[in-house]
C-alpha cells in the first residue's frame, strides 16, 4: 500500500472509529430526554458523514439538527447547522442556496457576537463571490475575514483565509499577491501542523 492509501486508510479508520463514539452519545442522549445534546450529536454525525462523501444522509441530519435548534431556540447551534448545510449545497452546485444559508448563518453570528464562527462564514462566501466572478465582493469578505482572525489570533482561519486570497489573487491576475498569501498560508499550516491543507497549498504554488 502506498503511502497516501495509508494515510486514506488511517483517515477513513479514524472517521469510523469518532462515528461510533457520536452514535453512543445519540443513545445516550435520546434516553435522557437531552435535545440540546441530540442536536450536537447530529451535527457532529454529519461532519464524518460529509467527510465520507456521503452527502445526501449528511443533509439529513443537518435538517433534524435544525429542527431541534429551532425548537429550543439555540441560534449557535442553528448557525453551525445553517454554515454546514451550506457547504453541502455548494458541493451539490447550488452556490444560490448556499449564500442564502451563509447570509443567515452570518446574522446569526453577528447577534450573537460570534466572531469565530463569523470569520469562517465571510470566507466561505468569498469562495461562492469569486466563482460567481463577483472578485471585489470577495476581496472585501476576505479582509473582514482576515481582522477578525487578527483579532481573535485564529491561526487557522487565517491559513484559511490566505489560501482563500492567494486564489482570489490568481483570478485578479496579481501573481505577486497570489504568491505571497499561498506561502503564508503554507507556512502557517506547516506551523500548526495540519498536512491535507499544507499539502494542498503546496499543489496551488506549484502552479505559480
Amino acid at each position: 500500500m502506498s503511502f497516501k492509501g495509508l494515510a486514506t486508510s488511517r483517515r477513513i479508520g479514524e472517521l469510523f472509529s469518532a462515528y461510533e463514539i457520536v452514535r453512543h452519545a445519540e443513545a445516550h442522549h435520546e434516553e435522557l430526554g437531552n435535545k440540546d445534546g441530540l442536536q450536537a450529536c447530529y451535527g457532529n454525525q454529519a461532519l464524518i458523514l460529509k467527510a465520507w462523501g456521503k452527502l445526501d444522509d449528511a443533509m439529513a441530519l443537518h435538517k433534524k439538527q435544525e429542527a431541534l435548534c429551532v425548537e429550543l431556540g439555540n441560534k449557535s447551534g442553528l448557525a453551525r447547522s445553517y454554515g454546514n448545510q451550506a457547504l453541502i449545497l455548494k458541493d451539490w452546485g447550488k452556490p444560490d442556496e448556499a449564500m442564502a444559508l451563509h447570509k443567515k448563518e452570518e446574522a446569526l453570528c453577528v447577534e450573537l457576537g460570534n466572531k469565530d464562527s463569523l470569520q469562517r462564514s465571510y470566507g466561505n462566501q468569498a469562495l461562492i463571490l469569486k466563482a460567481w466572478g463577483k472578485l471585489d465582493e470577495a476581496m472585501a469578505l476576505l479582509k473582514k475575514q482576515e481582522a477578525l482572525c487578527l483579532q481573535l489570533r485564529n491561526r487557522s482561519g487565517l491559513g484559511h483565509c490566505y489560501w482563500g486570497w492567494g486564489l482570489l489573487a490568481r483570478e485578479m491576475n496579481d501573481p505577486t499577491r497570489e504568491r505571497e498569501k499561498l506561502e503564508a498560508a503554507l507556512n502557517i499550516f506547516t506551523e500548526l501542523n495540519m498536512p491535507r491543507e499544507r499539502d494542498e497549498v503546496k499543489e496551488e504554488l506549484e502552479k505559480t
